[in-house]
């Protein structure tokens, strides 16, 4: 792309809380700002994503997108095509999806759909034609896709990327001051919203069994307990007997500095299409521990950068003793870890694809 001409994109997303899609835009409309390219955001109003475009000023329009809001966000796009002449629309999340398939379609405009979670909308399928877009954020998606009878031409396998390789080095000693845990602790963590298909429940039930062997293991929950959950995971946390070997941060903006005071990361997820939580800990040189679930093995090498498990609390519970136990091995793979994300899983090396995706669709 460096000898290609700047394009102007129209970013579109359904969502503005402060989850992977979101955080993705983000970064991705930044950097593409860095590179010459003209960018702008349409999302939900009143959210995290509208908040950070302006602090990072980057233009952003701000709609409500439910309701009578298709008709006002669909004639929105058009008018950003006509006077911002933009060259393609990529969207992001289902509804977002739609609002950018017939609006480009109204305007001859080509769609770039990113497909970030799994689900059987017909959306997908109807916009793979002409010079439109299918990104699969892992192999795992592209499969997925091609089940769904859209063909392979349409479809582009883009690896997200993470920033996390660019921090410095934290001081964990502080962190565990943050939270009054002693040097004693091995601190075991488990990043993402707080809720059934991440884990949780299995991640409480197998901790149990760990403490048995090793009493000073302590559990560190990063990310917002989703409301309809949290009756549910106190009941576990207390049948459990749990509730002095765990710590619950909450939403935090310095998840690099947290990561560092790991011993490792779990990621017991029982639906994943990526795994940008894998990423974001091998980048801070921290072995995995993750379910063989979706395109979690394309991210974790069993055995290399961390364990793969089956779902169950046993099999997770013996993953974690054995990473316990045997920390030259743990560290090994948590340096080949941040090795690979360097190597496959940046920033750069992500919109490096998309700029890819981008010149395809705009046929240049």
């Amino acid at each position: 792309m460096t000898d290609a001409k700047p394009l102007k994109v129209l970013q579109v997303i359904s969502s503005s809380t402060t989850s992977g899609a979101e955080k993705h835009v983000l970064h991705l409309s930044r950097h593409l700002m860095d590179r010459g390219h003209t960018v702008e955001i349409v999302c939900p109003k009143g959210g995290w994503l509208g908040d950070q475009c302006r602090e990072f000023c980057i233009p952003v329009h701000e709609t409500d997108m439910k309701g009578a809001g298709w008709f006002r966000t669909t004639g929105l796009l058009m008018r950003r095509f006509r006077s911002g002449g933009f060259d393609l629309v990529h969207t992001h999340l289902t509804r977002a999806t739609y609002f950018g398939a017939i609006s480009g379609a109204l305007m001859g405009r080509p769609a770039v759909a990113t497909v970030h979670i799994a689900n059987h909308d017909q959306i997908y399928k109807r916009m793979a034609r002409r010079r439109n877009r299918l990104v699969a954020v892992s192999n795992y998606v592209r499969g997925m896709l091609h089940g769904r009878g859209i063909r392979d031409k349409y479809i582009d396998t883009v690896y997200n990327g993470t920033d996390f390789i660019e921090y410095d080095r934290y001081d964990p000693q502080a962190v565990r001051e943050e939270f009054g845990l002693g040097s004693e602790k091995r601190i075991v963590g488990l990043v993402g919203r707080v809720c059934r298909e991440k884990g949780h429940l299995l991640m409480i039930e197998a901790v149990r069994d760990v403490l048995k062997e090793h009493p000073n293991t302590h559990l560190m929950f990063v990310g917002r307990i989703e409301e309809h959950f949290a009756e549910e995971f106190n009941d576990a946390v207390q049948s459990a007997g749990i509730e002095n070997n765990l710590t619950m941060t909450g939403v935090r903006h310095d998840v690099p500095r947290l990561l560092d005071a790991f011993d490792f990361s779990t990621m017991p997820s029982h639906q994943e299409t990526f795994g940008i939580a894998a990423i974001e800990a091998m980048a801070r040189g921290k072995a995995v521990v993750a379910s063989r679930i979706g395109g979690l093995p394309e991210v974790v090498r069993h055995q290399q950068t961390g364990l793969l498990v089956d779902l169950r609390p046993d099999e997770l519970a013996e993953a974690v003793n054995y990473l316990l136990e045997n920390e030259p091995e743990r560290l090994q793979m948590g340096a080949l870890g941040r090795t690979i994300v360097e190597q496959k899983f940046t920033l750069g090396h992500m919109v490096d694809r998309l700029e890819g995706v981008y010149q395809r669709a705009a046929g240049r």
